[in-house]
């Protein structure tokens, strides 16, 4: 415990955390003022929309659940690589990462175009809703070849530490957004009203956007990897089953987590259309209270995998445990900020008064549950996915979400007909007992994985 509370006065150690995580929080920060942007003004349209909009979102999150997922596996390759000097390794992973990003991203777009309220059918009952939802899911599908392929491409930067070209990609993107939001969604700058198709064709725009200045900056100035068409046409066949073996996990992870939270969706929209509004309200709200925490959880990612790399093994542990006590005490800043902002953020919206209430009661119980959730961020996250234990990741994010929060949530929403921050506080409970079981996992130090393949002889 000495040698974990030394680190957390290690100032080489915070500058390399800094370098990372500060780009990534105002990335973070960038995203969050979109979907914000998004959602107040689809807000303006009125509940309907908003709702019809967060549950075609819902989709879009399984897809981004993935792509997560392939990039966060990539990266715990990428970072050991890098610890351990070996670029050439590094090519062969990333070619395999764009391709199977690409062939994903196109089925989720015919998926969406095809079937979108079929898709939806699954999350609600209400009709309105989903005929709302399928007419923006049918547009704004076509932003997932070109959103999953930029994210892959710049979180895979960070296994080296180049992030500042994430907060130039975005920035642009969200003024790109927001204008283009405002012409199409209420019939501005001389464009035609279109409402929520207006703003699914800004999305999937925004993100073409994202996608060529990624693109370009991989392929043309990005100078410590210095990846090439040649090598993505080039690359070692062998480290498919290599990509299998570590990154199957993290996706298998983002995948159930993901649909694991579309059942939670299921029963919020069951529950009603005051639910999901105030839901996603609340949700973009705790995205904002924590972008400084999911920014510390990338970066604890990267340096815990840079160090394995570099077989600094119990540097690695001794780093590991004093980032969990630096994350409890973020946690319950993350709570107490988000207890302060919540009568600001409802108030930009256009709902009733009723969903007003139950969005503000729903965030006493969110403000909880960000002090769990921050912990997880960086030790499930952060320590344990950097440190190549991507297996105990997939166990206790999946064990807990669907032995757990999901049973007990169906029971409390739609069998006991619980109030809704109540069935919030249920369909929570797996970040409680996942904390316990991260830390526990960490102090016990069998979780360093190294992932590289080893020289022979």
């Amino acid at each position: 415990m000495t040698a974990a509370l030394a680190i957390l006065r290690d100032k080489k150690l915070f500058k390399s955390l800094a370098v990372i995580a500060i780009p990534i929080a105002l990335q973070n920060l960038i995203t969050y003022m979109t979907s914000m942007l998004d959602t107040v003004m689809l807000g303006q349209l009125g509940e309907v929309a908003l709702s019809g909009s967060a549950l075609a979102n819902q989709f879009g999150s399984i897809f981004m659940g993935l792509t997560f997922g392939i990039a966060s596996g990539a990266n715990v390759m990428l970072s050991q690589y890098w610890g351990k000097g070996d670029v050439k390794s590094m090519h062969s992973v990333l070619a395999v990462m764009y391709r199977v990003t690409a062939v994903l991203s196109l089925g989720f777009v015919a998926a969406g175009r095809l079937f979108p309220a079929q898709i939806l059918s699954l999350f609600s009952s209400d009709a309105e809703v989903i005929a709302a939802g399928a007419q923006y899911l049918k547009a704004v599908c076509f932003n997932y070849f070109f959103n999953g392929m930029a994210n892959v491409m710049l979180m895979s930067l960070r296994s080296v530490g180049t992030v500042r070209i994430s907060i130039a990609v975005y920035t642009t993107s969200m003024f790109t957004n927001g204008i283009l939001n405002y012409a199409l969604i209420f019939g501005k700058l001389g464009a035609p009203r279109l409402e929520m198709r207006g703003a699914a064709i800004a999305t999937v725009i925004a993100r073409m956007v994202e996608f060529a200045i990624a693109a370009v900056f991989v392929l043309r100035h990005e100078k410590k990897i210095h990846m090439t068409l040649h090598d993505l046409r080039h690359y070692d066949h062998s480290f498919l089953r290599d990509f299998a073996v570590t990154v199957t996990p993290v996706m298998l992870n983002e995948l159930l987590w993901a649909l694991g939270s579309s059942m939670l969706m299921v029963v919020m929209g069951r529950m009603g259309r005051d639910f999901v509004s105030a839901n996603s309200i609340a949700n973009v709200t705790s995205y904002f209270v924590q972008v400084f925490i999911i920014g510390i959880g990338n970066a604890v990612a990267v340096v815990v995998g840079n160090i394995i790399g570099a077989e600094e093994y119990q540097r690695a542990r001794d780093m590991a445990k004093g980032m969990v006590v630096l994350s409890v005490g973020l946690g319950a800043v993350a709570g107490l900020l988000f207890m302060l902002v919540r009568p600001v953020v409802v108030g930009f919206y256009n709902i009733p008064d009723a969903t007003k209430a139950l969005a503000m009661d729903l965030m006493i119980v969110y403000s909880v549950m960000v002090f769990f959730q921050s912990i997880n961020f960086v030790s499930l996250m952060g320590i344990l996915r950097g440190g190549g234990d991507t297996r105990f990741v997939l166990l206790c994010d999946v064990v807990f979400l669907w032995g757990l929060s999901i049973p007990l949530g169906f029971v409390a929403g739609l069998v006991l007909k619980w109030p809704p921050p109540l069935v919030y506080l249920v369909l929570k409970t797996d970040e409680i007992v996942k904390v316990i079981a991260a830390v526990v996992r960490i102090w016990r130090g069998k979780w360093v994985r190294n992932v590289t393949r080893q020289e022979e002889g």
